[in-house]
């Protein structure tokens, strides 16, 4: 066996693995970590879907402030429509 190493070779499947990881990466995008933000304060909370705009809001403390949305407490859906 021959102990030299082709640096060429080498560099050639280094960048051709590397390019390869890239494009099978950037075929992907299901994971939609962060889509909903949620805030609160004072009995207040919003839900906001960020790919969406939409945003929920409810009222956790007095009916003195506002209104709960009817969905509120319901699940959120990350089907696209």
């Amino acid at each position: 066996m021959n102990g030299k190493i082709d640096m060429k070779s080498t560099l050639i499947g280094l960048l051709a693995g590397i390019v390869v990881t890239m494009a099978v990466g950037a075929g992907y995008q299901t994971n939609q970590t962060g889509r909903y933000q949620i805030s609160v304060g004072n009995g207040h909370g919003l839900i906001i879907d960020t790919a969406t705009g939409q945003v929920w809001q409810g009222y956790l403390g007095s009916e003195l402030f506002g209104k709960t949305d009817a969905n509120f407490f319901d699940v959120k859906s990350t089907d696209k429509k």
